[in-house]
């Protein structure tokens, strides 16, 4: 890597520096840290248009933690398990072809709605598909969720939206792990 010469002094050299920032927003507290770059000759601390950015983001996280939201790698996370690319996420879920690039990366926080929505289409695989059907996207397909929970009689699994239960004896467990569920056992 190449040393960056002091466009201030132009004798020295800049170094990375990490600090942290104590801040409080709608009343919690919390330190966030920020990067810039420091002269060995001048001393002058600047941060050019790079850390700048990545300081924004890291300010913004905090603020989306602060007020509950959730964060970029948390929107990811969603958008992941609903198994969609972030312009297909844009169709559905609204907010504009980038949004989620710019959700994702906290380059800005989304609405409290917004929020919610995620939340609740993470949640609930029929308000999901019907988000889907509104904006007339085709489902996407996605491994379902399954759950064990012990029962008296043997196991009960769950497909991902929960509304079919069946029970498993304990001797057929192997079956459970190499079944294919079918797209109308998937969705409805």
């Amino acid at each position: 890597m190449e040393n960056k010469v002091c466009p201030i002094c132009e004798d020295g050299v800049l170094t990375l520096k990490e600090g942290v920032n104590e801040t409080v927003h709608k009343g919690v507290k919390g330190a966030v840290s920020f990067f810039y770059e420091e002269c060995d000759a001048c001393g002058s601390e600047q941060a050019d248009a790079h850390l700048s950015l990545k300081n924004k983001r890291l300010m913004i996280a905090f603020r989306k933690q602060a007020e509950g939201l959730l964060t970029g790698e948390e929107v990811r996370a969603v958008r992941e398990r609903l198994n969609l690319k972030q312009s297909v996420a844009a169709r559905i879920f609204g907010g504009g072809p980038t949004a989620f690039s710019k959700y994702e990366s906290d380059d800005v926080a989304q609405s409290v709605a917004m929020d919610k929505l995620l939340r609740v289409a993470d949640g609930l695989p029929q308000a999901y598909r019907y988000l889907c059907e509104l904006a007339g996207v085709e489902l996407p397909t996605r491994a379902p969720s399954l759950f064990l929970v012990p029962a008296d009689e043997g196991v009960v699994w769950r497909t991902m939206d929960q509304a079919d239960v069946k029970t498993v004896r304990k001797g057929e467990l192997h079956a459970l792990e190499t079944h294919i569920i079918s797209e109308e056992e998937r969705y409805g």
